[in-house]
């Protein structure tokens, strides 16, 4: 085995099969790193390189709606991973192929952010079907509104860095939940004990109203209370729709969603092994590489 040859590559590179392992056409690298390069790893795993043809499909890709493809190629005519398709091939059987370095992932936050994603289509966890109808709501909101900046439930949005959900245990209902709406560090004013707080009655009590107020409030205490009952009244939008009315497993699935408000650098490592992330992954930006 070519053990420079390998040295030379990363998870993100495209190679260009033709006939190398029965392949024809542009392939990804999605194993890790550190198993391309160390001789003892015999195996890579690779999927094809796709060009999203389909409006729809290609908006989801985008937009990160859709795990199964992450984007590898920035240009205009951006290609993606089909991760449903990866498989594994022995590295002998492909070595020395060209590497296409136009379409390899070129910096290291492109490369974390992918790896994320690979991540990601493995790691998700599957709430129980009877709860997803509860969450559905928060899922669509925020994918309908992240993307408008001139929105004020959009701006808010960028300030929150993930969401998670905890339950006592995933393993039988009805189940109470806690909606943990993470932001990012120094977005929410700290409080103090001799804080003066104002009377809850004088705040809105509508979400698009509450949002419109934290992009203005000048305030300390009045924003950081503000932004509790953002989390608040995310919580109470996890509610199924009409057509599961008469769905009792649905129904009756949850007892309660509480909404619960936490910094990025305050969140306990506890709070996170008890707690699930919400699929919506581009919330977030990648960790610095």
């Amino acid at each position: 085995m070519d053990e420079v040859y390998f040295r030379g590559l990363r998870q993100g590179c495209v190679l260009e099969l033709g006939g190398e392992a029965d392949l024809h056409g542009q392939f990804v690298i999605v194993s890790q790193t550190c198993d391309v390069v160390q001789p003892k790893r015999e195996l890579i795993q690779i999927s094809p390189l796709v060009q999203l043809d389909d409006v729809n499909a290609r908006r989801g890709a985008l937009k990160r709606e859709n795990p199964r493809y992450p984007l590898v190629s920035t240009e205009e005519d951006g290609k993606f991973a089909d991760l449903a398709q990866m498989f594994s091939v022995e590295k002998k059987s492909v070595q020395g192929v060209r590497e296409v370095k136009t379409l390899s992932i070129a910096d290291g936050y492109a490369a974390r952010e992918f790896g994320l994603a690979v991540g990601r289509w493995f790691g998700r966890f599957a709430m129980p079907d009877e709860v997803q109808p509860w969450l559905a709501p928060v899922q669509e909101l925020i994918r309908s509104k992240h993307d408008k900046p001139t929105s004020a439930l959009g701006q808010v949005l960028h300030e929150v860095t993930e969401i998670r959900v905890e339950a006592v245990s995933w393993e039988q209902g009805p189940f109470e939940l806690v909606l943990h709406v993470i932001v990012h560090a120094g977005a929410v004013p700290s409080l103090h004990e001799d804080d003066s707080f104002p009377d809850l009655s004088t705040f809105p009590s509508d979400l698009n109203v509450i949002c419109e107020q934290i992009t203005r409030e000048k305030d300390r205490v009045r924003l950081s209370m503000l932004w509790s009952l953002f989390a608040e009244k995310l919580a109470e939008r996890c509610k199924p729709k009409q057509k599961f009315e008469d769905d009792p497993q649905v129904r009756d699935a949850v007892i309660s969603v509480t909404g619960e408000l936490s910094s990025d650098d305050e969140f306990s490592l506890a709070k996170m092994r008890r707690s699930e992330q919400l699929d919506i992954d581009f919330l977030s930006d990648p960790v610095p590489y």
